[in-house]
């Protein structure tokens, strides 16, 4: 996958496809980093609860880890000067030109540096020529500042809360608060 330069710190990232070897460390970068509170669990986030591992498996199925079902998910580690820093995930394609994402990284160390906003340019690069996709959507907590911050930068913009369940179901919103952000190409570029 072409890499994509973090502005902020001209550091290279890469993107590469995890596999069920990378499953446990990525649920533990979600579930037990020091920037869990900041994405789930109380005292912030009491409406969305840090996940079991029987509950990620659930949720992050084999198929985002062996590639044998591209159009339904796929997980990929973000690599920063050939460290693991965090994953960026999409999840099923559909009607062939959407998707949403998500995205985490592994540590507080790790925010601040550009590393986000280059992974999801790279991943939405990606899915638009690999795929088609035209329209890619990300719902996080709109207590989430940081995290929206980031997604801006990666070219996402902000939808009105009238329109938000154009781009996404209400069981796809995981908080109380959740706001949609969409990137959008014109076509497949």
């Amino acid at each position: 996958m072409n890499d994509a330069r973090s502005c902020a710190s001209c550091i290279k990232i890469n993107l590469r496809e995890a596999t069920e070897r990378d499953r446990r460390k990525i649920y533990e970068w979600l579930a037990h980093s020091d920037l869990t509170p900041s994405m789930m669990g109380p005292p912030q986030f009491p409406d969305h609860v840090v996940p079991t591992w029987e509950e990620f498996c659930r949720d992050y199925l084999p198929y985002y880890f062996d590639g044998s079902q591209p159009n339904r998910g796929r997980c990929f580690i973000i690599v920063a000067n050939q460290d693991d820093v965090g994953v960026v995930c999409y999840n099923a394609l559909r009607g062939h030109n959407a998707t949403d994402v998500d995205i985490w990284l592994r540590s507080e160390a790790d925010c601040g540096k550009g590393f986000g906003s280059a992974a999801l340019q790279n991943l939405t690069d990606y899915l638009n020529k690999e795929y088609g996709v035209t329209q890619i959507a990300i719902s996080p907590s709109a207590r989430n500042r940081r995290a929206i911050a980031a997604y801006k930068k990666a070219g996402f913009q902000l939808i009105p809360t009238e329109r938000q369940h154009d781009f996404l179901k209400p069981e796809e919103m995981e908080y109380t608060d959740n706001v949609v952000l969409v990137k959008e190409y014109m076509h497949n570029e």
